[in-house]
C-alpha cells in the first residue's frame, strides 16, 4: 500500500453480484474506499456495474461490521457473546471439531463455502478432504432445478447456453428471467439485439422491468411453464416446422424405445453379445433396424415398428404423443395464456430463426421447475434453435488445490434437514457456515430454527455481520470482504474472463479471509504442511495447470488487467448417456419421467387447498440485494427501505387492503407482517415478496416461514433436489395498525 494521504486506483473484481464478475474499480485514500465506479475489459461492451457493485464502500466500511471473534456465552440466538482472540477461538473449534468427529464419525462434519471458484473456497474445501468430512452442495436452494434438467439433456449443468448463444437472433424468448435487475449484462445483450431488429418476448407472471422493455408480455400463472413449452411443440409439429435434419443427427429422436420398458433399443437386445453402448434406430432405405451411427442409414422419427417380439418407437414419436395432448386450446386453461398467443409465438420461435430463448432461474423454483425447463429444452431442440458450440473457458489446477488429501463426502443442502434433525442418510453434528446465511435464506425457517439447528453441537459462522445465521451459532468469526484480499475470479459475461480479486485496503477491525481462516485452523489441526505457503503462492500453483488456455496467465499479467479467453473450435459434445440431445431420458423411467411431462405445481391454487390458501407466493431477486448480502447497506435502503408485499389491486380489494397498509401473510407454516404495495404489475392470483430481507426488517415473521422443504426425487437421482421456493399458497389479511411500527 502507498504512503498515507495518496490516493490510490485499484481495480478489482466484484463478487457481491452473484456470477457476472464486473470489474470494479475503485479509489482508496487512507484505508477508506472513497469511489467505486466501472473498470474496463478488453471488450468495451462488457463496462459496467450495478446498484449493488457500486455499493459496496458501504458494505465494507458498515459501522456494523464484526470486529472479532465472539464465542457464545447464552442460549442459542439469545444474543449473548463474549469476545475472544483469534487464537482461542480456533484453538476450541479445532477440539471440537475433532471431538465430533471422534464421536460420530469424520462425515458427521459439515463445511459449507462460499461459491466462488478460488482461494475464498478452497481453503475449506481443503479442511473438507484432510478430515474426510462433508461438503455442502449449495445448488439447491433454488438453482438446482435447471441444471438438473441440463444434464438430463445436453449432459452438462449449465446448458442453457445452448438455447441463448445464439449471434443476433431474430427473435428472443426472455422466459422466467428478469435481468434488467438482476443481470444488467445479459440485459444489454438483449437490447443489443433488439436494437438490430430483434423482436423480444417476456414470460412472466409479473411486468417486470425487463418486460417494460419488450415488444410483448405474457403474463403466465407461475408454476405452468412446461405445459406452455409442450403447448409450443404440438403448435410446431402440427404445422410441420420442426428441424427433422437436426432432430435426426443430433439428438435421441430416432433411437427406438422399447415398449415393454422404455429403455432404448440396444444391439444387445438383438444379437447375443451385441453392444449395450449401441442404439438402434429404424433404416427407412433398408427397411430394418440398424446401429444409429451406421455409414448410411436414413432413421425414421415416427411410427411404430414390431422388432425381436417388442414393439417400438422413435423417441421423437414419443414426444409428438406427449405434445398431441397439449393442444393449445387446453394449455390455454393451464397456463391462462391464450390459445391465439399460444400458436402465434410457437409458429415465430420455429420460423424466425435463429431464435434463442434467455430461460431464467425464476420457473426452476416451482416443484417441478426441471421438468419445465427439459421442456424447453425440447422445444429449442426440436426448432433446431441449438447452439451446440461452448462458451471458451478456462483450465485450472483446482483440484489438487481443492482435494490435496482425495475426495470427501458430499450432501445437497436440502438433505441437510433430515441428516442434522434425523440422522438420514448419515448423521450430522457439527457445521460451519461461510459465506452462507442459512437461516435466512434457507426454506420453512421455522423448522430450520425449532428442529435442526438444536440437534447440532457445534455451529460455526463466518460473516461480515450478525446475520439471522450467526445469531444461533456457538462461534462467530469477522471475516474480510473481497475488497480486503486477494483471489480471482471467472465470469462468463458476454466472454470469458480470468481476472484478479485485488486486495483494495488491508483487513479491517481483527477480520481475515476465508482462506486465512482456514489456514490458521488447519494448522491448529494438524495440518500445518498443508497450509505452508502463501495466498499468492497458491494462486500461483492454481494457475499453472499446463492447460493451452492458461497459456502465458501468471499472477504478473492478471495484476495488468482481466484475460480474456482465446477462442476454442470445439466439436460437438453432448456427455449424455447416448452422446445425443436427450428429450427422452431413460434413466427417469422410474420415476414416470422420460419424457417431459406436465405436472401441476405441489400447492396449487387448483388443487383441494384453493380457498384456504388461494394466492401464491414469489420471492423473487431485487436488483438490491444478492441473497440477503447488502440489505442493510443504508444508500441501498433508500431506495428500497423495506419489504413489501406485492399484490395485484383485484386481490386487494376484497380483503379490504389499501396501499401501506399492513397486512399478515400465513400460511400452515408460518407467517410475516409488512405493508401491502398495490401492483397492476403483478399476475392477480400471484403475490411476491423480494427476497432476501433480514427478520428485523419485517414488521413481524419472515417470507421463509411460508416456505416449504419438500424433496423431489427425480431432481436428486440427476444432480440435487432444489427448494421449491416459488411453489407457496398463503393467504393475505390486513391486520389492526395499533402499536404497528
Amino acid at each position: 500500500m502507498k504512503n498515507k494521504g495518496e490516493n490510490m486506483a485499484i481495480r478489482t473484481v466484484c463478487v457481491s453480484g452473484d456470477v457476472q464478475g464486473c470489474g470494479l474499480l475503485m479509489q482508496v485514500k487512507d484505508g477508506t474506499i472513497t469511489k467505486v465506479e466501472p473498470a474496463d475489459f478488453p471488450n468495451p461492451d462488457d463496462r459496467g456495474a450495478c446498484a449493488r457493485g457500486l455499493a459496496i464502500a458501504e458494505l465494507v466500511h458498515h459501522q456494523d461490521r464484526l470486529r472479532y471473534p465472539l464465542k457464545r456465552v447464552g442460549e442459542r440466538g439469545e444474543g449473548r457473546w463474549q469476545r475472544v482472540s483469534w487464537d482461542e477461538a480456533l484453538d476450541s473449534i479445532a477440539g471440537e471439531l475433532q471431538e465430533v468427529a471422534q464421536r460420530y464419525g469424520s462425515t458427521s462434519v459439515v463445511w459449507g463455502a462460499p461459491a466462488w471458484p478460488g482461494l475464498s473456497v478452497g481453503g475449506y474445501s481443503r479442511l473438507a478432504s484432510l478430515t474426510k468430512g462433508t461438503w455442502v452442495d449449495w445448488w439447491g436452494f433454488g438453482d438446482a432445478a435447471g441444471p438438473c434438467a441440463d444434464i438430463a439433456t445436453f449432459g452438462r449443468m449449465l446448458g442453457e447456453v445452448h438455447l441463448s448463444r445464439i449471434k443476433d437472433p431474430k427473435l428472443s424468448i426472455v422466459w422466467g428471467f428478469n435481468p434488467a435487475e438482476t443481470s444488467y449484462i445479459r440485459m444489454r445483450r438483449i437490447i443489443e439485439d433488439k436494437k438490430k431488429g430483434c423482436k423480444v418476448v417476456v414470460i412472466d407472471p409479473r411486468f417486470t422491468p425487463t418486460a417494460a422493455h419488450a415488444d410483448e408480455h405474457i403474463p403466465i400463472r407461475p408454476g405452468t411453464d412446461g405445459a406452455l413449452a409442450l403447448g409450443m411443440i404440438h403448435v410446431v409439429l402440427e404445422q410441420g416446422l420442426q428441424d427433422e435434419r437436426f432432430i435426426s443427427e443430433d439428438t435421441v429422436g430416432p433411437l427406438l424405445v422399447r415398449s415393454d420398458n422404455g429403455l432404448f433399443l440396444r444391439e444387445s437386445d438383438l444379437i447375443e453379445g451385441g453392444s449395450e453402448q449401441q442404439f438402434i434406430v429404424f433404416d427407412n432405405n433398408s427397411g430394418r433396424p440398424q446401429p444409429c451411427d451406421a455409414s448410411v442409414v436414413d432413421p425414421a422419427l415416427t411410427g411404430t415398428y414390431f422388432i425381436s417380439g417388442v414393439d417400438c418407437k422413435p423417441a421423437y414419436q414419443l414426444l409428438a404423443d406427449l405434445a398431441s395432448e397439449y393442444t393449445p386450446e387446453s394449455v390455454a386453461e393451464i397456463t391462462d395464456v391464450p390459445a391465439d398467443v399460444i400458436r402465434r409465438l410457437a409458429t415465430s420461435y420455429a420460423t424466425q430463426k435463429p431464435a434463442s430463448i434467455h430461460r431464467g432461474w425464476g420457473m426452476q423454483r416451482s416443484f417441478y421447475g426441471d421438468l419445465a425447463c427439459r421442456a424447453i429444452n425440447a422445444l429449442a431442440t426440436i426448432t433446431g434453435n441449438i447452439n451446440p458450440s461452448l462458451p471458451s473457458s478456462f483450465v485450472l489446477n483446482m483440484r489438487p488445490f481443492y482435494m490435496p488429501a482425495g475426495p470427501y463426502n458430499h450432501i445437497p443442502v436440502m438433505l441437510l434437514y433430515d441428516a442434522i434433525a434425523k440422522g438420514e442418510p448419515f448423521p450430522i453434528k457439527a457445521i460451519w457456515f461461510a459465506g452462507h446465511n442459512f437461516v435466512n435464506q434457507l426454506p420453512n425457517m421455522n423448522r430450520i430454527v425449532t428442529d435442526v439447528l438444536p440437534q447440532l453441537e457445534l455451529i460455526v459462522v463466518c460473516d461480515l455481520f450478525m446475520t439471522a445465521t450467526a445469531k444461533y451459532a456457538d462461534y462467530v468469526l469477522p471475516v474480510a470482504s473481497f475488497c480486503e484480499c486477494v483471489d480471482f475470479h471467472t465470469s462468463y459475461l458476454q466472454n470469458t474472463y480470468l481476472q484478479l480479486q485485488q486486495k483494495v485496503i488491508e483487513p479491517l477491525h481483527e477480520s481475515k479471509s476465508d482462506f486465512q481462516i482456514a489456514a490458521e485452523l488447519g494448522r491448529k489441526m494438524g495440518f500445518s504442511e498443508f497450509f505452508d505457503k502463501t495466498e499468492e503462492q497458491y494462486l500461483e500453483e492454481m494457475l499453472a495447470s499446463g492447460h493451452p488456455s492458461m497459456e502465458g496467465i501468471t499472477l504478473e499479467k492478471l495484476r495488468q488487467g482481466p484475460v480474456m479467453a482465446s477462442p476454442v473450435d470445439r466439436p460437438k459434445q453432448f456427455r449424455t448417456p447416448s452422446g445425443r440431445i436427450e428429450f427422452y431420458v431413460e434413466r427417469l423411467k422410474r420415476f414416470g419421467q422420460e419424457l417431459p411431462t406436465y405436472l401441476e405445481p405441489v400447492e396449487s391454487v387448483r388443487s383441494d387447498r384453493e380457498g384456504v390458501y388461494p394466492l401464491c407466493l414469489l420471492s423473487t431477486h431485487s436488483r438490491y440485494r444478492t441473497h440477503s448480502t447488502l440489505a442493510n447497506v443504508p444508500g441501498l435502503l433508500k431506495l428500497d427501505p423495506e419489504p413489501a408485499l406485492e399484490i395485484n389491486p383485484v386481490d386487494a380489494e376484497p380483503r379490504n387492503i389499501g396501499d401501506g397498509d399492513v397486512v399478515r401473510v400465513f400460511n400452515v407454516r408460518g407467517q410475516a407482517k409488512l405493508r401491502a404495495k398495490l401492483s397492476q404489475r403483478l399476475k392477480p392470483g400471484v403475490v411476491n415478496i423480494s427476497q432476501g430481507w433480514w427478520p428485523e426488517q419485517y414488521i413481524e415473521g419472515h417470507h421463509n416461514e411460508l416456505t416449504h422443504e419438500r424433496i423431489n426425487e427425480a431432481q436428486q437421482f440427476i444432480m440435487e433436489p432444489n427448494a421449491a421456493l416459488y411453489d407457496v399458497l398463503v393467504e393475505v389479511e390486513k391486520v389492526e395498525q395499533k402499536g404497528i411500527r
